[in-house]
């Protein structure tokens, strides 16, 4: 076969180039350090390498977020550190204050000023930041979480870091949680705040010292001489201590007809009366209340006891339970002068059914109160203090707010009620007020607000307008052609003081905006029904409707709903026109009243144009001046009311929920004032006193111990997963080496055998490049 020079050429550059191919592929797997450079010189390396490097860079990822998030969590475990610690010196300098017969009042105040020091103390360690970001406001890391007043501004959200591939880990402890939180391990604890005298005792001539009651004492102990009016008592003088007080006497004793309102631990609402003899003890007080609550033979709900300062306390049996409350009185028959017409028999106490007449009876001094419970709150219609009264009360006002005293409560969940919260979630339905709804949307089965008696709200604007508001829950019936109701739509009446029989300055429904997706008719071109009106039925009606009527009628201007019935609009437009008058209204008036729910289901009530309001508010039901049901004992409960918002009700100790600076500005103040038990003739007859300020302390501590608790369990977390990621990290990286990492040895003698194929590929070359027919010539 013939060899041309061409092919010789062809066959050379061929081999030349595969040589330097291969010593240039060793040349730069040498410079990477690597065993492929290309995906395609081996598919396995390569997945396996980038799978590796993939996990390494996420590893990485992790370690880097975790050094950060490390640091936060330790600087929040640190600084609970620091709140703990001030807590328990809070603690120390609180049960020193409650040795009240050791202390003077400048030594008192003196500790007083130094809890409130620790108090500031606090709000500057919550208020703690580490490189700008604050460490209890949730994700809100740029806002200061606590106010001066002790008002928290943050949110209630985790930070996460990345703690593995779809794994986060928070490490932030919010501030909502930490000083609002709710511990479901814990009862709600609520007390009576007058003390039972013996005063039987006082009239023993041998005994100059005050006895409290005890359970084993009878009734008529702490009624004493009371049986006599005052009138009786000028002419005969004080019953005896001995004679008028015998086995045989206190049998002939009229007995005593107690009082009480409530709702019980389930979230019912009750009203109710039972009687007791005069020598009935204190314990078969204490039982009648605990049945009144719900308690049974086989089955109790609450815990009755009196306390050392011969007070009533109550106590939720069920932990996490919000829902508990009672006020009580009694009422007894006394004997009177000849002079005097004695028309308040027991029979007459006991088929009262009226608060306002049982008021007169002792308004004229006929029948003997006996108190459990005072307040400071004004009647709504009176005017004056009330011991009576359960919830006919008006609002507290403090500065620019006036607030009621009674939180709503959701019955399914215990939280509080916020703006969208509907009524008949916190309604307290009773029995006597079952009964279904078409059309609704009632908390619970069977249960509608339609057969609740009306709301009132009794509103002094701060224009000094004042504005009766009647909400009747049934006021318009949708029927269907069978006459049965399928809806009801609650109305609202205004009417302006004086108060005139038939005339009403609004009558309406309330209403709320949707979005209609209809087409508008024969509209060219085609388009949809903007925001239309339609009414609220009455279980959809929110705290946000009662809210926004309060602001108009707290504002004292009605000018564009006046004179106008706004009543089941029977058009499309008539509903949008109604609502159109209250929306212009309400947005007047909310430039400068606020109206809404706080985050404690509070009505807060704020005054923007002044810093002291004349802004008045009472909220309750009317029942028809039927209050009490007509039969005496406690398994009859009828007239409840199933809503109420400011209380004469027994004081609240303890409970689920925290409100952690406000909770120490109220021991802070118990101390000032020198209440260390509740009083109702004290400077605020609404607190439980530094005695139950110590328990409420002991239940802060113990809720900050369990966050403090979380936070030292998140850092401690992050900081292992920040050490197993360095780990795993280490680990990757050596297995990631083993697959793709070049052996030098093997790269290097791979080069020396390709040089030398090279280099004798030349030279091959060379000699056959010189053979030709003159070398044979």
């Amino acid at each position: 076969m013939r060899i041309t020079n061409q092919l010789q050429n062809r066959q050379n550059l061929l081999n030349y180039q595969n040589s330097a191919v291969k010593n240039y592929d060793s040349i730069e797997k040498l410079s990477a350090k690597m065993k492929i450079t290309r995906p395609y010189e081996d598919v396995g390396i390569y997945v396996d390498a980038t799978r590796l490097d993939y996990e390494a860079t996420t590893l990485e990822q992790i370690k880097e977020a975790t050094t950060k998030a490390s640091e936060f969590a330790k600087n929040t475990d640190q600084t609970l550190n620091d709140f703990v610690d001030t807590l328990d010196s809070f603690k120390v300098k609180l049960i020193q204050a409650a040795n009240s017969g050791v202390h003077s009042t400048t030594s008192r105040v003196a500790i007083a000023n130094d809890l409130k020091a620790m108090r500031e103390q606090l709000v500057s360690i919550s208020n703690t930041a580490i490189n700008g970001q604050y460490l209890f406001s949730g994700t809100a890391v740029d806002t200061k979480p606590i106010s001066a007043d002790g008002s928290y501004n943050g949110n209630g959200n985790n930070i996460e870091v990345l703690a593995g591939s779809n794994l986060t880990v928070p490490f932030n402890i919010p501030g909502e949680g930490l000083f609002l939180g709710r511990d479901n391990d814990y009862a709600k604890q609520v007390t009576t705040n007058i003390t039972l005298i013996n005063k039987h005792e006082e009239l023993n001539p041998q005994n100059a010292n005050k006895e409290y009651m005890r359970l084993t004492d009878e009734i008529y102990k702490f009624i004493g001489t009371d049986y006599r009016t005052s009138a009786k008592i000028a002419a005969d003088g004080e019953m005896n201590y001995t004679t008028d007080f015998n086995k045989d006497a206190v049998k002939n004793l009229p007995p005593t007809v107690f009082f009480m309102q409530g709702q019980r631990p389930s979230g019912e609402s009750f009203s109710t009366k039972f009687e007791l003899s005069a020598d009935a003890k204190v314990s078969d007080l204490l039982d009648q209340m605990g049945r009144a609550m719900g308690n049974t033979d086989t089955n109790k709900v609450v815990e009755v006891s009196i306390n050392k300062d011969a007070q009533i306390q109550m106590t939720n049996l069920q932990n996490g339970n919000e829902m508990m409350s009672f006020s009580l009185f009694g009422l007894t028959a006394q004997t009177g002068t000849a002079q005097e017409r004695l028309l308040w028999n027991t029979d007459r106490i006991k088929g009262a059914t009226s608060l306002s007449e049982l008021e007169e009876a002792v308004r004229l001094g006929v029948v003997h109160l006996t108190s459990f419970i005072g307040s400071d709150y004004i009647h709504t219609d009176r005017g004056v203090k009330s011991d009576m009264d359960y919830d006919k009360l008006n609002f507290a006002t403090k500065g620019a707010t006036v607030q009621n005293n009674t939180s709503q409560i959701v019955r399914k969940d215990n939280s509080f009620a916020t703006n969208s919260t509907r009524l008949s979630e916190v309604a307290g339905l009773s029995s006597g007020q079952i009964g279904a709804v078409g059309g609704g949307n009632p908390n619970a089965a069977g249960t509608s607000l339609a057969n609740a008696d009306n709301l009132i709200l009794d509103v002094t604007a701060k224009n000094g307008n004042r504005y009766k508001a009647t909400i009747n829950f049934n006021g318009t019936q949708v029927q269907n052609q069978a006459g049965a109701v399928i809806a009801n739509y609650p109305t609202i009446t205004i009417q302006k003081h004086p108060i005139q029989a038939g005339q009403a300055d609004y009558i309406g429904n309330f209403f709320k905006t949707y979005w209609n997706e209809q087409l508008v008719p024969n509209a060219n071109p085609p388009r949809q029904i903007g925001n239309q009106a339609k009414m609220v039925e009455t279980d959809d009606l929110s705290f946000k409707e009662i809210n926004d009527m309060l602001t108009i009628l707290a504002n004292g201007d009605l000018d564009k709903m006046q004179g106008k019935n706004h009543r089941n609009p029977n058009t499309q437009q008539g509903l949008n026109d109604a609502y159109a008058a209250f929306e212009e209204t309400f947005l007047q008036a909310s430039v400068s009243v606020e109206s809404t729910m706080n985050h404690r289901g509070l009505v807060t009530v704020k005054d923007k144009t002044t810093s002291v309001t004349n802004i008045k508010i009472a909220m309750y039901q009317d029942h028809g001046g039927k209050d009490y049901p007509d039969a005496v004992g406690t398994e009859n409960t009828k007239s409840a009311s199933v809503l109420s918002f400011n209380k004469n009700d027994a004081v609240t100790i303890d409970r689920p929920s925290i409100d952690l600076f406000a909770d120490l500005d109220d021991m802070i103040e118990a101390v000032f004032n020198g209440d260390f038990y509740g009083n109702a003739k004290g400077v605020n007859p609404r607190t439980s006193g530094v005695q139950g300020a110590i328990k409420r302390l002991d239940h802060i501590m113990d809720h900050v111990n369990k966050i403090h608790a979380i936070a030292g369990t998140n850092s401690r977390h992050i900081t292992d997963t920040n050490e197993r990621a360095t780990t795993l990290y280490l680990n990757v990286a050596e297995v990631k080496s083993t697959v793709i990492d070049a052996d030098y040895g093997e790269l290097a003698m791979q080069f020396q055998n390709n040089l030398l194929a090279y280099q004798a590929m030349l030279q091959a070359s060379a000699k056959i490049n010189q053979i030709s027919l003159l070398n044979y010539m």
